[in-house]
């Protein structure tokens, strides 16, 4: 999950994944809110999951969204 997860935020930020550091926040790699909302978007869709306005407001980095992607997709 983590992969593809990397291989999403890549895409939409027009990196490499190689470029992406897990930890690193977005707002430091350059992203932008409307950007962030349509990697979610595309995270939902690919794994038939659904995350609230609380929790997105809360993602910083790569991390947060796999902690809470494999929290909805394997609970």
């Amino acid at each position: 999950m983590l992969e593809r997860i990397r291989e999403i935020v890549a895409g939409f930020m027009g990196i490499r994944v190689s470029d992406i550091v897990d930890d690193k926040s977005f707002i430091e790699l350059g992203m932008d809110s409307l950007t962030l909302l349509k990697i979610i978007i595309n995270i939902e869709q690919e794994y038939n999951i659904s995350f609230g306005n609380d929790e997105i407001v809360e993602i910083k980095n790569i991390i947060d969204i796999l902690t809470l992607a494999e929290k909805k997709f394997f609970n």
